[in-house]
C-alpha cells in the first residue's frame, strides 16, 4: 500500500500541472510568445550583446514575471552582463513562481540568490567586516601588553605569497620587504584567510621575514563572499593585535578592495593607522567582454567600493604615475597617494648567451624571435597580436618567430587562433617552463614585445616583466599606454606601436629586426636606466617616507 503522504504529493503535483495548462499564457508587449521573448533573450546573451539583453529583460519583466522559463533565461542573462541587482530580481521572482513540492530546483535557486545577495551586501557603501566587541576588547588588551620595541613593525596583509604562488605579485612582495628590513624595519607578513591551505604551517621564515597563515580546519564550501570576510576579520583581529605592529600595510586582494575592508576594519578596532597598496585596478576583470566589463554595475559597485576604501586609508601607495593620477581623480587628496615602482634584481636578471639546445628545440637558429613572457590567462595581455605580427612578417619576407613564454587557461584560445591564421613555425608556445629556465627564454629574444590592449588595467598598471627583459639586455616594444610608455621613457629606453593594431606592431617589427644597432642602443639604455631608477632596494626608503608622514600625522 502506497504512503498517503505520497500520494498527497502525487496529487498536488497534478493539481499543479493542470492548473498550469488552463492558466492564460502570458505574451510580450509586442504580442510574442512567452517562449518567443526567451529564445531572443538568449540569442542576445550568446551574441555577448548584454546590453540589449538587459533592455529586454527590463522591458518585458512586467508582463513574463510570471513564466519561469523567461525568469530563468533572465536570472542567467543579467548575470552573464554583470547586473546583480537584476539577477536578484529575476531569481526572487523565478522563486515565486516555483511550485512548492519541486524541492531540488527551489533549493538551487536560493542558494544562486544567497550567493548574488552576498556579493551586493559585500560592495554595499553602508556595509563592513564585522568583529565581536568582546574579541575587540582581548585584542586590544593583548596588543598593549604585548607592543614591541626597535624598529617600525609593520603587518603587511598580503592575497598572496612565496613559496606557495609564484607570480609577479608574490615576487614584489618578497623583493620589498626585504628592502624594509635594510632600511631598518621590522615587518611581517600575514596572508589572507585560508592561503595557502592544505599542510602549509600557521608560521614560516620566507626569505627571512616571518609569514603568518589564517587557517581554519574547514573552509565552508558554499560560504558567501560577505560571510568570507566577516570570518576574515576575526581571524585578522587576533593575529594583529600579537604583532603590535606601528600600521598596518594593505596590499590589493583578488577583487582589489576585499583585503582593504578588512584591514580597515580590524585597524579601526586596534586604532592603528593603515595604508593601502593599491596593485591594480580589478573592478573590470569580471568579465572578457572589453565593451561590458567597464559598463555593467559589477564594474560600478567594485569601483566605487575600491575607491571608499582608498578614501579612508591614512595613505595609498601605488605603482605607477598613472595609476597615481587615476586615484587622485577619484577624489584622493594627492599629498596621501604615492608611487613605490616595481623594480628588478638587476644582479639576478642579467644579460646571458642564448643556449644552443633551446635555440635548435624551438627552431630559432638564424631568425629573429620577437616575444613575450607572461601567463596566458587574460585577455589584456593580447598575445594574439603577436601571432598576426609573425604571420604578417613572414609575409613581408622577415625570416621571423614569436615565442611565447608561459602557460595558462587561455592558452588553447592562442593555439586554436594560431591555427586558423596559418602561423605554422612562425609562433611557438613553450608552455611552462622551470623557474631556474625563465632568463634562458629571455635569452632567446631579440625584441621583448608587451601586446596589452586597450583595457583599464592595461592602461593603468605597469607589469614587471617590462623590468627583468631590460635588466636581461633586451630592447623592450610596447603597446601605446600610459602604464607602458611610462616604463619606456616616452622612448629613450623602449620603443611602442599603437595599441590592439597587428599592422602597426609589424611595422615597429619590421623595423627593428632591420636596424640591430638601434636594438643594441634600447637595450643598453634599458638596461641603465633598471639599474639606477628601477632598484628594489631604494623602495625601502620610498616606503619609511611613507610611513613616517602617516605616523607623524596621527601623533
Amino acid at each position: 500500500m502506497r504512503d498517503p503522504r505520497s500520494l498527497a504529493r502525487g496529487a498536488a503535483r497534478r493539481a499543479y500541472a493542470t492548473l498550469q495548462r488552463l492558466r492564460p499564457r502570458p505574451t510580450a508587449s509586442d504580442g510574442s510568445s512567452a517562449a518567443e521573448v526567451t529564445a531572443r533573450l538568449a540569442t542576445l546573451t550568446e551574441q555577448r550583446d548584454h546590453a540589449g539583453a538587459v533592455d529586454l529583460v527590463r522591458g518585458e519583466v512586467d508582463a513574463l514575471g510570471r513564466d519561469s522559463g523567461f525568469l530563468d533565461q533572465a536570472r542567467r542573462s543579467a548575470s552573464r552582463a554583470g547586473e546583480p541587482s537584476l539577477q536578484a530580481e529575476m531569481t526572487r521572482a523565478q522563486l515565486a513562481v516555483t511550485p512548492r513540492l519541486a524541492g531540488p530546483a527551489r533549493t538551487r535557486l536560493a542558494a544562486a540568490l544567497d550567493q548574488v545577495e552576498g556579493r551586493l551586501r559585500e560592495t554595499d557603501p553602508a556595509w563592513s567586516p564585522s568583529l565581536d566587541p568582546a574579541a575587540v576588547r582581548a585584542a586590544r588588551t593583548r596588543q598593549e601588553r604585548t607592543a614591541p620595541g626597535g624598529g617600525r613593525r609593520v603587518v603587511h596583509l598580503l592575497k598572496i605569497a612565496l613559496p606557495h604562488r609564484q607570480s609577479g605579485y608574490s615576487v614584489r612582495t618578497r623583493y620589498n620587504l626585504a628592502a624594509q628590513v635594510q632600511a631598518g624595519m621590522d615587518p611581517v607578513a600575514i596572508t589572507a584567510l585560508d592561503f595557502p591551505g592544505g599542510d602549509a604551517p600557521e608560521v614560516e621564515e620566507v626569505h627571512g621575514i616571518r609569514h603568518r597563515h589564517l587557517l581554519r580546519e574547514h573552509v565552508p564550501g558554499d560560504e558567501r563572499v560577505d560571510s568570507y570576510l566577516d570570518a576574515y576579520a576575526s581571524a585578522l583581529l587576533p593575529a594583529v593585535a600579537e604583532e603590535a605592529p606601528d600600521l598596518l600595510h594593505v596590499h590589493s586582494g583578488g577583487r582589489g578592495y576585499e583585503a582593504a575592508l578588512v584591514g580597515r576594519a580590524v585597524a579601526d578596532a586596534l586604532d592603528i593607522p593603515w595604508v593601502y597598496e593599491v596593485r591594480g585596478f580589478f573592478e573590470a576583470i569580471w568579465s572578457q567582454d572589453l565593451d561590458r566589463a567597464e559598463s555593467a554595475e559589477t564594474y560600478r559597485r567594485r569601483r566605487d567600493t575600491d575607491t571608499r576604501c582608498m578614501q579612508a586609508a591614512d595613505a595609498v601607495i601605488t605603482l605607477s604615475e598613472s595609476m597615481r593620477s587615476d586615484i587622485i581623480g577619484r577624489g584622493v587628496p594627492a599629498d596621501r597617494v604615492h608611487v613605490v615602482p616595481n623594480g628588478v634584481d638587476a644582479q639576478a636578471f642579467s644579460p646571458r648567451p642564448r643556449r644552443d639546445d633551446l635555440v635548435d628545440g624551438y627552431g630559432l637558429r638564424d631568425r629573429f624571435v620577437f616575444g613575450y613572457v607572461s601567463n596566458l590567462d587574460h585577455y589584456r595581455e593580447g598575445q594574439e597580436l603577436l601571432v598576426d605580427a609573425a604571420v604578417a612578417l613572414r609575409e613581408r619576407g622577415v625570416d621571423a618567430v614569436a615565442l611565447i613564454v608561459g602557460d595558462g587557461t587561455r592558452r588553447a584560445e592562442l593555439e586554436a587562433h594560431a591555427e586558423a591564421v596559418g602561423a605554422g613555425d612562425a609562433v611557438v608556445f613553450t608552455g611552462r617552463v622551470p623557474h631556474d629556465e625563465v632568463l634562458d627564454h629571455y635569452a632567446l629574444i631579440d625584441v621583448f614585445v608587451v601586446p596589452r590592449v586597450d583595457e583599464q588595467a592595461a592602461r593603468l598598471v605597469t607589469p614587471l616583466k617590462p623590468f627583468e627583459a631590460m635588466a636581461t639586455g633586451l630592447p623592450v616594444l610596447v603597446s601605446d599606454l600610459p602604464a607602458l610608455t611610462e616604463i619606456t621613457g616616452e622612448g629613450e629606453w623602449g620603443e611602442s606601436f599603437a595599441a590592439g593594431d597587428a599592422v602597426a606592431l609589424t611595422d615597429a617589427l619590421e623595423r627593428l629586426a632591420g636596424d640591430p644597432e638601434r636594438r643594441a642602443e634600447l637595450a643598453a639604455a634599458g638596461r641603465a636606466w633598471v639599474e639606477t631608477e628601477r632598484s628594489w632596494a631604494a623602495n625601502g626608503q620610498r616606503y619609511a617616507q611613507v610611513y613616517e608622514q602617516v605616523l607623524g600625522a596621527r601623533a
